[in-house]
């Protein structure tokens, strides 16, 4: 496992299970993690904006998430690397947090969704200690890390969307009793049940976020701009290296 450097924004290369060891060890030895999993939407947000580029940046750990990332680490640069969405990250640290007892906070999303989410993680036997809504003011930010710091969690997941979600991470570090904190976009609404994950032979054709695209009405007015974009800042960066 190694860094890596796309459009001056880190970035790993390995490994699932490189990866996965990575945030573990971390967690095990109680250093406080701030973990970016890096989609081309958040490489395209950071290429754009110097502000956000710099909010990944100070991330402990930025591990690939989707295959527009794989490939434009692989077209730059000639490294390859395994990708490691988010919801599987989230997911793995649940499981393993029945054996560690590790305790689970969730925020963002509609109240019922989180709330449905902490029900279903709870019923597999994760300890969620607390959960909250991702619609509330910056002023009330100061209560939710008091919320947060007063359940005693371990970990901290994040729903609330690219960039918001790593924005409030990165402002509200400093003040968080956790030892891991991260975005995971859409995942609390996946674990709830109110989406669904692409099937599995979609998620090995790495075509995940062209399912996310057609279940999304947002997505089908955002994602097409988005791609061509993301293509045209790879390509043209291939260009100038040449040159």
């Amino acid at each position: 496992m190694k860094e890596i450097e796309l459009f001056g924004t880190k970035v790993l290369s390995g490994t699932r299970r490189e990866f996965l060891n990575a945030i573990e060890e971390r967690i095990e030895k109680d250093i406080k993690t701030f973990v970016v999993t890096m989609n081309a939407s958040i490489l395209l947000k950071a290429i754009e904006d110097a502000g956000y580029r710099a909010i990944v940046n100070s991330a402990d750990l930025v591990v690939p998430d989707g295959f527009g990332v794989v490939w434009a680490m692989k077209t730059l640069t000639g490294e390859t690397t395994e990708r490691l969405p988010g919801i599987e990250i989230m997911k793995h640290l649940c499981e393993r947090s029945k054996e560690k007892g590790w305790k689970v906070y969730l925020l963002g999303t509609k109240r019922e969704i989180v709330e449905k989410a902490k029900q279903v993680l709870e019923r597999s036997g994760v300890r969620v200690v607390g959960c909250h809504d991702g619609f509330f003011s910056e002023k009330e930010s100061p209560k939710i890390v008091e919320d947060i710091n007063r359940s005693s969690t371990d970990l901290l997941f994040v729903g609330m969307g690219v960039p918001r979600q790593e924005e409030w991470i990165y402002r509200n570090f400093p003040q968080l009793n956790v030892k891991l904190a991260m975005g995971v976009g859409g995942s609390i609404d996946v674990v709830s049940g109110k989406k669904k994950r692409a099937p599995e032979w979609v998620q090995r054709m790495n075509l995940e976020w062209l399912y996310r695209f057609f279940q999304s009405p947002l997505s089908k007015r955002k994602v097409p701009v988005q791609v061509s974009k993301f293509v045209f800042f790879v390509l043209r960066e291939k260009l100038k290296n040449r040159n």
